[in-house]
Order: C-alpha cells, then sequence, then structure tokens
C-alpha cells in the first residue's frame, strides 16, 4: 500500500518511543526519554518487549531446526554418507565433509570448526604446523603405513576405525576466538545430526536392528572450548540452577552434554588442541592422546557387534 504524508508521520510517532526504549534493536532498557515520559515509573514497552523476546526465542528455535536440518542435508548430499566420509573439497570454493564413513568406529576425533587451511584442502588438520596426524603415528592410534599425513584422513576409518568431524561443521575459520558461544549453540544440532546419521548407518552394516550398535566407542574433543560449550547449549535457562561450565580436565569425562545422542558406554575424552599455535610443548600436546591409545587397545578392531 502507498503511505501519505499523514500516515508516515503517525507511523513514526508510534514507532519513535520504541525505537528510544531499544525495542527495535532488541534490547531492553529504558531511555531517557522513558524516565521522563513516565516519571520513573517504568516504560509500558518493557512488558511488550516481553512478549516479543518469548516470540522471537520461538522464532530462533524453529529457524536453527530448519537451518540445521538444511545444513546436514547439503554436506550428506555431497558425500559425507560415502565410504571415506567424502572428499571434503567439493566446490571450487573448498569445502570439508565429516569424514566417519559407513561402519563403526572406535574413536571420532572432534574439533572445532574447519581452519581455513583444512576448508581449502579438504583434509582435516592439515595446516603443516599441526601436529595431529604425527600424533596419530607416535602413539599408534593410526597406523604409520596409512597415516602419512592428512591426505590419508580418508583412510583411516576402514583401516583403524578413526572418523573425524567438528561441531562446526561447514563453518570455516581459522580464528575460533571469532565464533561465539551462540555459534557453537547453534551448531551443536547439525553436528548431533551427522553423528545419528552415521550411527544408523554404521548399525545398519552389522545388521543390527535396534539402531545403536554402530555408535562409535569413543569421542575425543581436541580442544576444550568445544566439549565447554557444548555442555553450556543445553543448560540456557538460569531457572534450572545451573552454573555455566568454564572448564573441563584433560582425559575421560563424567558429565554428557544435554542432548548428547549416546548411552553412558559410548567413552568421552577431551584432549589437547594438536594447532602449532597452542601454547604447549610436545610432550604436554602427546600426553593425553598417549593416554587415549591405551584406552582404544582395549578395543578390538574391526567391529562387529553390540558395545
Amino acid at each position: 500500500h502507498t503511505h501519505t504524508n499523514t500516515q508516515r508521520e503517525r507511523d513514526s510517532l508510534i514507532l519513535w518511543p520504541c525505537w528510544r526504549t531499544g525495542l527495535m534493536k532488541g534490547r531492553g532498557t529504558t531511555s531517557v526519554f522513558d524516565r521522563f515520559l513516565f516519571k520513573g515509573k517504568g516504560s509500558p514497552a518493557k512488558s511488550h518487549h516481553r512478549v516479543a523476546e518469548t516470540a522471537g526465542a520461538g522464532k530462533r528455535k524453529r529457524d536453527d531446526s530448519l537451518a540445521a536440518s538444511a545444513a546436514t542435508r547439503r554436506t550428506t548430499a555431497a558425500g559425507c554418507s560415502t565410504a571415506s566420509g567424502g572428499s571434503g573439497g567439493n566446490t571450487e570454493e573448498g569445502g570439508l565433509l565429516p569424514k566417519l564413513g559407513t561402519k563403526p568406529l572406535r574413536l571420532v576425533l572432534v574439533g572445532h570448526n574447519p581452519s581455513a587451511h583444512a576448508w581449502a584442502s579438504g583434509h582435516y588438520y592439515s595446516n603443516p604446523s599441526n601436529r595431529m596426524f604425527p600424533i596419530l603415528r607416535e602413539t599408534g592410534i593410526a597406523p604409520s603405513d596409512v597415516c602419512a599425513g592428512p591426505q590419508d584422513d580418508g583412510k583411516l576409518q576402514e583401516a583403524a576405525g578413526v572418523g573425524f568431524i567438528d561441531v562446526g561443521v561447514g563453518n570455516p575459520g581459522t580464528d575460533s576466538r571469532k565464533f561465539s558461544s551462540e555459534d557453537l549453540r547453534r551448531w551443536s544440532t547439525t553436528f548431533y545430526e551427522h553423528l545419528k546419521a552415521h550411527t544408523a548407518a554404521a548399525s545398519d552394516s552389522i545388521g543390527c536392528t535396534c539402531g545403536q550398535c554402530g555408535a562409535p566407542r569413543l569421542f575425543g574433543f581436541t580442544g576444550k572450548r568445544q566439549y565447554v560449550e557444548l555442555l553450556n547449549a543445553g543448560y540456557r535457562n538460569k531457572s534450572l540452577g545451573m552454573k555455566k561450565v568454564t572448564t573441563v580436565d584433560l582425559g575421560p569425562q563424567q558429565v554428557r552434554p544435554m542432548g548428547w545422542p549416546f548411552k553412558e558406554d559410548t567413552a568421552v575424552w577431551v584432549l589437547t588442541s594438536t594447532s602449532g599455535a597452542s601454547a604447549l610443548t610436545n610432550a604436554q600436546r602427546l600426553a593425553p592422546y598417549a593416554r587415549l591409545s591405551e584406552a582404544l587397545a582395549d578395543i578390538p578392531w574391526p567391529l562387529t557387534g553390540h558395545h
């Protein structure tokens, strides 16, 4: 419809107080204008803000769910359900898909999000300064003859039962600090969908009818932050009395994130970052992986049956 000047003036008079209270910018603060107009009694706009905030939260939840489903469909269609877990560089601009294969895995290594180098190369932990693949060889987590470097990340599912994925699937960026807690909360839905899709495919591959026998035996988060953020993602409602997690110890974890799609017999470990930029000595970086290798030695390979 075409607005007359009179209509525009009336609209501006209606919207201006709302803008002053920050409603159009998503804030709940009361402006100097409101304090003057309502003489310290508070602005009725606050109640409108609470209603708008509640409606907005519902819309964000629906949008996150739709975005997660779309992202999962895109990466699955691009090849994450193939035997090698996808080739990675699926477009001219780059790309990095989960490399989980279609069979049960002993270990899934979980990164934060793809670095710019990994995104361009199509391989996990591909930056020359990253220590991941030397550590996998040195600790015996992966056999040296099929683990020469990141170019072999698509072979290790069959050769050693080791898969790769990031919490931030499809979201490249080298400086992880630029991604907020809200970003990781949003990513978690897509991350879980990929893991559930792999578990279903792996269960089918061994004739499992319950859909759970193909779950990975162990997850190793290659850095503390991504696991901390998953723990915090489910505890956003302060009324539940949950305190925000600020850090976790290295090694096996007893607490699982809300919405974690696996049973308790799927172990979760937090490991050191293998990035060359992390302020760790090689010995400090290697130690948690050496302990992890000992735990993996008790898991037979290849996997063929129930947990």
